[in-house]
């Protein structure tokens, strides 16, 4: 067999493969992996590039820190050749925010090449009328715009009763008041979506509540963030979402690392739920879908033995 049989075979199996899972290709209007860059030297577009088929958008972090800046505009070029949307962080826009300087910021950006724009207000106070006041101004020089519901601080949260609940009344008002204001997207504060399904898959409150807020929601639109805790891994929590949710759930804050981990958990094939695909594939008939098979019943310390991330 020569390698370009070897390679038709190889892809005929991934073909497959994603067909069976459901799972959506590029250029994709759901099931999106937003990509959360820390470091753009040290987990940069080289690190992403070979699973680029993978990320649909980038989130940049550290874009202001760099002694040399050719490092951010390289990056961002590259980026958008992979076909990515990407963003600086919502810690720019706030920092821009509280320096009066939105306009500023905003000739910043397109001078960069950046063509997303992340609406929050962990720290600004300000009302959702004034941040629909900024999705539109945005959205009139033509980002795409992703609004942000929630804050880091359930202290400071309109949308939270306490660290681990939320108003879900209060949180649809605000994530369809953005939506109606022009945002393209929602990206739902991880914080908040960690503590609603648990650490260790505990709130049974909080993820009824989840529910009851992304069924409200469109799920093109509906972005969840993760976050994770002290080192502790998101796989568990994703693998979740990916059971009541499917495979195309959209989620953010993926670190270049962990998107191989994540899609596999997409298919069902590598982590929680143990193996779902391949138990689907044994019998057909217990489930239309094969994220829709019954999990055992897991009787484990998940901080125990889930805490370790994948390496880096």
């Amino acid at each position: 067999m020569d390698r370009n049989e070897a390679l038709t075979l190889l892809k005929n199996f991934q073909d497959q493969l994603d067909k069976d899972s459901g799972r959506t290709k590029k250029p994709r209007r759901i099931g999106l992996t937003m990509s959360l860059v820390f470091d753009v030297v040290h987990q940069g577009p080289q690190y992403i590039e070979p699973y680029q088929d993978l990320v649909d958008r980038i989130k940049l972090l550290d874009t202001m820190w760099h002694r040399d800046p050719s490092v951010v505009l390289d990056a961002v070029a590259a980026y958008r050749s992979m076909g990515m949307d990407v963003a600086m962080g919502g810690t720019q826009f706030e920092i821009a925010k509280a320096q009066n300087g939105l306009k500023a910021y905003m000739n910043l950006l397109k001078t960069i090449g950046i063509n997303e724009v992340e609406v929050e207000n962990h720290a600004s106070g300000a009302t959702l009328a004034e941040m629909k006041d900024e999705v539109k101004m945005f959205k009139d020089e033509g980002f795409i715009v992703v609004g942000e519901v929630g804050k880091k601080w359930a202290w400071q949260d309109p949308t939270r009763k306490s660290r681990d609940l939320v108003h879900v009344d209060r949180t649809i008002e605000q994530a369809l008041g953005l939506i109606e204001a022009g945002a393209d997207y929602l990206y739902w504060e991880g914080m908040i979506v960690r503590a609603l399904i648990g650490p260790q898959l505990e709130n049974k409150e909080g993820q009824q509540q989840l529910r009851e807020v992304a069924r409200a929601i469109d799920p093109e639109k509906l972005i969840l963030e993760l976050w994770d805790a002290r080192g502790q891994s998101n796989l568990p929590l994703i693998a979740w979402l990916v059971k009541e949710f499917g495979p195309n759930v959209n989620l953010a804050n993926i670190y270049p690392p962990d998107v191989k981990w994540v899609e596999w958990v997409r298919h069902g094939i590598i982590f929680e739920m143990d193996h779902p695909y391949f138990r689907w594939g044994q019998d057909r008939s217990k489930a239309e879908f094969w994220w829709q098979m019954d999990s055992p019943d897991y009787d484990i310390d998940m901080q125990r033995n889930y805490a370790l991330k994948p390496a880096r």
